[in-house]
């Protein structure tokens, strides 16, 4: 009965009275009065929980929320509601905007961020056609259409160069260039671009006709090989072939199986899975493991293991833009490591000792001199302020003195990113 109390208790306070005569239980309606004299079946469930006890009290405290909303946003866009009841949120109520135009928004399209007036938005037809127009006129165009067809209809139109082109008005609004063919994108254009520049590569267009800058085109390349590049993907600076750049597939297979080979291993996998889904592959050494195709062409090895055994690379690389320097170690082959620093940015190599299996070492002596210098890394535990280069140069060509061997002084770096800051 304690839920039958606190419901009584609940409607007298939002100022109603229960009408049924009997309790019924949570989950059954009850009749009740609300303060305005309205009847409705409420749940004491719903009550209790926070509801109201009032679906006319409700809608009509929603409406005038709604309408109070509408009435201080149109205010605040400078206009004028000439509607004097309301109609509900839906419903367009007559208005007038800032500059005077009489036009009829939607409440609920106001609430959402639209404004109050389509002739100011560029909507009215009228206004639409006036902007084409001038837009037309200050590039020197002439409109050959007889009436206005629409915001997003084609337009039948002389260009200033004398070109017969169809823009659309809308995209004319939003900054579009009226004419393709001015502007270096009419379809003939970009056929014969495309076609010139299978040439200069040394292929031939083999497809008969046009299909669009976005539909691949049968080629064959200066090697023979036939494959069908995008005309927009030639046009960005790619390739024709992608035998020739080492992206077809049963090239890359290939690739992969003869690294593998030389490597000593086995290729375990039946098919071929793609150049970027590992591979099963048996090692020289009989380890099984899963290396990426691409990794070992990069020159990543076959065997995690063997690898994890080796540590017989050190190199030193910087940033000269961020004037960061690192010192790390890897195991043999060591491009696809350094390739994952210049992506980092750190694309100048300045020392690289392959086949020394004391690189853990010198690494840890590293690590001590920059501790011994006060010199504290700026990010992880190697990458250190530009200027401890000179520490970190001078411990390594002493060590590799000591040991009988000299290390590059000038190894090969990567295009710089621009000026050092």
């Amino acid at each position: 009965m304690r839920a039958e109390a606190r419901f009584r208790a609940r409607v007298a306070d939002l100022g109603g009275e229960v009408l049924e005569t009997e309790w019924l239980g949570t989950r059954k309606p009850h009749r009740v009065r609300c303060g305005a004299g309205h009847e409705h079946a409420s749940y004491p469930t719903n009550v209790l929980a926070g509801k109201g006890i009032c679906r006319t009290c409700a809608h009509r405290a929603r409406s005038q929320e709604a309408e109070a909303a509408f009435r201080q946003r149109v205010t605040e866009l400078g206009g004028v509601v000439l509607e004097e009841g309301w109609l509900g949120n839906h419903v367009p109520h007559r208005a007038r905007c800032v500059d005077g135009h009489a036009c009829a928004p939607r409440p609920s399209k106001v609430q959402q961020g639209e404004g109050i007036c389509s002739t100011c938005a560029g909507n009215n037809k009228e206004v639409a056609e006036g902007a084409f127009r001038d837009a037309l006129a200050t590039v020197g165009a002439s409109l050959l259409e007889p009436v206005y067809l629409g915001a997003n209809e084609p337009h039948r139109v002389r260009c200033a160069g004398g070109h017969e082109c169809r823009p659309r008005p809308a995209l004319v609004r939003r900054g579009a260039a009226i004419c393709q063919t001015c502007t270096g994108r009419d379809p003939k254009i970009v056929e014969a671009r495309f076609r010139s520049r299978v040439a200069e590569l040394g292929g031939i267009v083999l497809e008969p006709q046009w299909l669009g800058a976005t539909t691949p085109h049968r080629v064959r390349c200066a090697q023979g090989h036939v494959s069908a590049p995008w005309p927009s993907s030639v046009g960005q600076g790619r390739g024709i072939c992608r035998v020739c750049a080492g992206r077809d597939p049963r090239t890359a297979e290939a690739a992969f199986r003869t690294r593998v080979a030389e490597l000593g291993g086995t290729v375990l996998e039946p098919e071929w899975l793609g150049n970027h889904t590992p591979h099963q592959v048996r090692c020289a050494k009989g380890h099984t493991g899963t290396p990426t195709p691409s990794n070992v062409r990069a020159g990543c090895g076959i065997c995690r293991i063997c690898a994890g055994k080796a540590w017989d690379v050190f190199y030193v690389v910087t940033d000269d833009v961020d004037e960061v320097v690192k010192f790390g170690i890897t195991s043999g082959d060591p491009r696809l490591r350094l390739s994952h620093h210049e992506r980092d940015g750190l694309d100048r190599i300045v020392r690289l000792l392959e086949g020394n299996p004391e690189a853990r070492r010198l690494e840890t002596l590293c690590i001590a001199a920059m501790r011994d210098a006060g010199e504290k890394p700026v990010r992880g535990r190697e990458y250190f302020h530009i200027r401890a280069l000179g520490t970190i140069l001078d411990l390594v060509d002493g060590w590799a003195e000591a040991s009988g061997g000299t290390a590059p002084r000038s190894a090969p770096t990567a295009p710089a990113r621009g000026p050092a800051r």
